[in-house]
C-alpha cells in the first residue's frame, strides 16, 4: 500500500527547498564560480528536490509492484501507469543524470547547467507534485467506489 504520508512528508520537504531555491533563480554560472557557498546550496538544494521525486516516484512503483534498473526509468515508468505525462517524463528523466553528477562528482559540475536548472526548471518540481497528487487523489476516489 502507498505510504501516503510519507509521501506528503516528502512534498513538504520538496516544497520548502524550491523556496529556498527560488531565492537564487536567475544567479549565472558565473556568479556561481565566484561565491562557493551559494554554489553548493543550489548544488545540494537541487540535488535534494531531485531526490525526492526519485524517491517518491520509486515507493508508488514499488508498491505498484514496478521495479526499475536506473533513476532515469521511474520517470518513464510513472508515465506507463498514467502518474505522469509521457512527454513530461521525457523532459525530466535527465534530472536522474544530473543528479548522479551532483552526488558522485563524474567529472566537474557545469555551473551553467545549474544555472539554467535553476531558472528554467524548478516549476518541473511542482509540476511532478500536481500530477502525483492528482493521481493518488484518483486511486483514493477509484478505491472508494
Amino acid at each position: 500500500m502507498v505510504e501516503v504520508t510519507v509521501i506528503e512528508r516528502k512534498l513538504k520537504d520538496l516544497d520548502r527547498y524550491l523556496q529556498q531555491l527560488s531565492r537564487y533563480q536567475g544567479i549565472t554560472g558565473e556568479e556561481l564560480r565566484h561565491d562557493l557557498e551559494k554554489a553548493w546550496a543550489v548544488e545540494h538544494g537541487l540535488q535534494l528536490c531531485i531526490q525526492i521525486l526519485l524517491d517518491v516516484g520509486n515507493h508508488l512503483l514499488s508498491e505498484k509492484g514496478v521495479f526499475v534498473s536506473d533513476y532515469k526509468s521511474i520517470f518513464f515508468e510513472l508515465a506507463r501507469l498514467g502518474v505522469l505525462p509521457m512527454d513530461f517524463a521525457k523532459r525530466i528523466s535527465g534530472m536522474a543524470g544530473f543528479r548522479n553528477i551532483l552526488v558522485h562528482a563524474y567529472g566537474e559540475v557545469d555551473l551553467e547547467k545549474v544555472a539554467q536548472m535553476l531558472s528554467e526548471n524548478l516549476g518541473d518540481f511542482r509540476k511532478f507534485a500536481e500530477y502525483l497528487c492528482t493521481y493518488l487523489q484518483e486511486q483514493e476516489e477509484d478505491d472508494e467506489h
